[in-house]
This record gives C-alpha cells, structure tokens and sequence, in this order.
C-alpha cells in the first residue's frame, strides 16, 4: 500500500523536528481512496514504522480538489469522487493523482495557520 510509503516519509521528517508538544497537522489532497480509509492505513503504517511517535497529536486534513461533473461537465471541488455537483446534483468523476502530503507543525501557544 502506498499509505506505508507515505506513513515512512512523514515519520522520517518528523523525526529531523524537534516537536516539543507541537500537534501535528498533514495535509492530503489528491489521490482517489476514500479519506477514511486512507487514514486508518497511514495512521497503522505510521505507528508500525514510528512507534516513538505514537504519542503525537496527528490531525488529518483532506483538501479538496478539482473534480468534473459526469452530468454537466463543470468542475467543481470536492474531497471524494461521491460528493455531488453544486450545479445539477451529478457526481464528479474520480482523480487519478497520488495523494500531495503536506506536515504543518502547530507550536503549543501558536495559533492555527
């Protein structure tokens, strides 16, 4: 699974940071599995690759992304392939990207960025 590729990346990156209580915040956008899946798989491959991290506040965020509608072809954004066009109601065809992780570290007395 490419979740376990991802999950090594992020706790090799997070290990270069000194965290000192800061929570953890990944960005996603992109890719084509469902959020929830996908963040049960990375969260297991991120604790069996880092169980030194397990103690991190991890918050994932899905962005969403630009999808077409398969009914009147109008693009819209959306963070599953499910969530139905704003303009008819019509679903949006799926993206074929990887999914884009970006690691925002929000500092302990730090507002959210």
């Amino acid at each position: 699974m490419h979740e376990s590729g991802l999950a090594a990346a992020v706790a090799d990156t997070l290990r270069k940071e000194p965290l000192d209580g800061a929570r953890v915040r990944l960005l996603v956008s992109g890719g084509h599995a469902d959020p929830f899946d996908f963040d049960a798989a990375f969260r297991f491959h991120l604790v069996a690759a880092a169980p030194d991290l397990a103690d991190v506040s991890l918050e994932i965020v899905h962005l969403p992304t630009d999808r077409m509608c398969v009914g009147c072809g109008r693009t819209f954004a959306a963070i599953t392939s499910d969530e139905p066009c704003p303009s008819c109601g019509s679903v949006g065809l799926p993206t074929q990207t990887a999914e884009r992780v970006e690691i925002e570290l929000v500092r302990p007395g730090a507002g959210d960025p």
